[in-house]
């Protein structure tokens, strides 16, 4: 009886636990509850059926771990293709990386994941992302290919995981590599190959701050995150090299669109100076037109590097800018100017000559079929781009076409003038109205007075200042040019005082050479024009006696004492000038020198004493010493006689320049 009543009972537990066991299957997290219950059933009373229950139990428990694995996979596999797809959406190298790592670390579960890229430059690879790292050390390590985990991985092709890193005798040890390591205090690791095709392209490392084993799946699941990454990383390669490839097309149609656009600009201005040649532009036209084109300050220069014209931008005019850089006089940026002339010259090109804050100097020679006609200097606050370099060459090759035909024609019209000097000069002159006509093309009214002007430079080639003066604006309507070693210039007398101060300023500036030099009165015809051309010869003759260059003196100062002093020498003039002065005149004695200005000024005014002494600034009682000295040394002087002899003299040391004893 009590041996049926404990089977019945055992009969219902074994029922429940089964009942127990089923649940338990159908259940998440499970798999505790199957071992609580197969010590349950253990811990039983022996009885027929406990042997098939505990049975029963262990294979729960075997097939709750099959369930397990098998979700663990197919979570697994899910993860991958989620990483894939994640992966293949990724352009940008740089996350392409850290998404790997990332997925790679939580896949398996581990503290740290990061990633090793092979530098084919240097021949090792270097951590490029992390997940879970802290120490700046290991982010930075680069490991050859012959040692550490990862250059087994490389040289193996192969998976590698090592439990315990520092034990691990199977792979190389450095010092650098394993303090970095410590440093990150990682314990065990496990490491993959990406490959692409047969090379290895970098490393892909999971690691714990424990000792632990790696299975085989997590080894398989890391082997196949690394070939999906190996494709993503050469996708987001090519995609790069794409986009590269794109950009550089892009920038490539950019550059020509440029060049398109530089070249048709290129063009019109070409156009734009063709056909202002075409019409007959002169230098001035070029030069403005330049200078507008470029937005700058341009300046033409002649032969001698000396500015001709110069034009700014109609802007700049308009927008009242009066900071112009304008032409440099100074002796360094000249230098640098003719500098540059003479590289631009050699190169075939435009040179800078130089740079300042206010702005740019660029220059470029003028050539023409004999040589150098000049240059063209432009000044502009930023430097010029190609377009505009190329533009500003063109405009120098045309300014020499411009040059070489306004001297073409100037040499045309210049090859009359020694012909019309010399038959206007000559006597008799041939053909009177011929020769007015030729005056008056040249800008001279026959009908009016001219004056006649006689310069002579010792020893200088008198064509250079010939055709530095026809350039003078002042000196447009004049005829100038040489006869017989003298410069010879003829023009309205109008000008005649403005010339006069041009020319001597003029000659100051451009020679250190004596010049002697003599303007006539107004000629009234065209017949007396070579009466007083031998007047003004006489004259010039009488400059070097006097030994007075620099001034170009009147014809009415000299012509008295060139007809006395025809044909005599410098001892004759001082001899005269002692003999009729007596001990009044001393060459370098500057108290006598007061004298003689005392007494030239007395006798200019009449024997004004009053209104001399007014004139030379002293008191008349100091007037009235002066002339008792004077008497002393020249007693004569007053007389009638004596007089006029002795202003003639006095008025011919003032023009031997007695300023020279001051």
């Amino acid at each position: 009886m009590t041996e049926t009543r404990f089977t019945e009972s055992a009969s219902a537990v074994s029922t429940t636990l089964e009942h127990e066991i089923i649940s338990s299957l159908f259940k998440t997290d499970a798999k505790e509850d199957l071992i609580w219950i197969l010590a349950r059933i253990e811990a039983l009373a022996e009885y027929p059926a406990k042997a098939a229950l505990i049975d029963y139990a262990q294979k729960a428990i075997a097939l709750k771990d099959r369930l397990e694995l098998l979700q663990t996979r197919e979570r697994g596999l899910m993860a991958l293709i989620e990483t894939a797809q994640n992966l293949t959406a990724i352009r940008d190298l740089d996350q392409v990386l850290q998404a790997i790592v990332n997925r790679a670390r939580n896949l398996i579960g581990c503290d740290i994941g990061y990633l090793s890229i092979y530098d084919r430059e240097r021949g090792d690879f270097y951590v490029r992302a992390t997940d879970g790292a802290f120490s700046e050390k290991f982010k930075q390590i680069r490991v050859p290919r012959d040692v550490g985990i990862c250059g087994f991985v490389a040289r193996n092709r192969s998976a590698y995981c090592s439990s315990d890193y520092e034990a691990d005798s199977r792979f190389a040890h450095t010092n650098l590599i394993d303090s970095a390591v410590t440093d990150e205090d990682i314990k065990s690791i496990l490491g993959v190959p990406l490959l692409s095709g047969s090379q290895v392209i970098g490393v892909l490392f999971v690691g714990d701050r424990y000792i632990r084993a790696y299975n085989a799946w997590e080894m398989s699941i890391l082997s196949t995150l690394a070939a999906h990454a190996s494709v993503a990383i050469e996708n987001a390669r090519l995609f790069e090299q794409s986009q590269d490839a794109l950009r550089q097309a892009s920038e490539a149609n950019k550059r020509l669109e440029q060049q398109t656009a530089d070249t048709q600009i290129a063009a019109e201005a070409h156009e734009r100076l063709t056909t202002l040649v075409a019409r007959g532009g002169g230098v001035k036209e070029l030069c403005d037109m330049v200078s507008n084109m470029l937005d700058g300050e341009v300046v033409c220069l002649d032969e001698g590097e000396q500015p001709t014209y110069t034009a700014l931008a109609t802007a700049h005019n308009e927008l009242g800018h009066h900071d112009r850089i304008a032409w440099n006089d100074s002796y360094s940026a000249q230098d640098k100017i003719h500098a540059a002339l003479v590289e631009s010259r050699t190169l075939g090109k435009s040179v800078t000559a130089y740079a300042t804050e206010a702005g740019i100097c660029r220059v470029s020679a003028v050539v023409g079929g004999r040589g150098m006609l000049g240059g063209l200097v432009i000044y502009t606050r930023q430097e010029l781009n190609d377009v505009a370099v190329r533009i500003f060459e063109r405009s120098s090759v045309v300014t020499g076409v411009v040059l070489l035909s306004l001297e073409r024609n100037e040499a045309a019209a210049r090859s009359e003038i020694p012909i019309v000097l010399r038959s206007l000069l000559s006597q008799p002159q041939h053909d009177p109205d011929k020769l007015a006509r030729q005056l008056d093309r040249y800008g001279i009214n026959p009908v009016t007075s001219m004056y006649l002007m006689l310069i002579k430079p010792t020893g200088s080639d008198l064509g250079y200042f010939i055709n530095r003066l026809r350039k003078l604006s002042l000196l447009t309507n004049t005829l100038i040019d040489e006869i017989d070693g003298v410069l010879v210039m003829i023009g309205s007398a109008g000008n005649s005082r403005q010339t006069k101060e041009t020319v001597t300023k003029f000659f100051a500036e451009h020679t250190r050479e004596k010049i002697y030099g003599v303007i006539s009165e107004p000629v009234e015809g065209l017949s007396d024009l070579p009466g007083r051309n031998d007047g003004l010869c006489r004259c010039l003759d009488l400059l070097p006696l006097l030994d007075t260059e620099g001034v170009i003196f009147d014809e009415s100062a000299l012509s008295l004492y060139s007809i006395l002093f025809k044909d005599k020498s410098r001892s004759d003039v001082t001899a005269f000038l002692s003999s009729a002065l007596g001990r009044l005149f001393t060459e370098g004695d500057a108290r006598k020198v007061e004298l003689a200005k005392t007494l030239i000024c007395y006798l200019d005014h009449g024997h004004n004493a009053k209104a001399a002494a007014t004139l030379l600034g002293i008191h008349i009682n100091t007037f009235r010493q002066r002339l008792e000295m004077i008497n002393a040394l020249l007693a004569d002087w007053a007389q009638p006689g004596r007089a006029l002899e002795v202003h003639i003299a006095l008025r011919l040391w003032q023009l031997q320049d007695w300023r020279r004893s001051d």
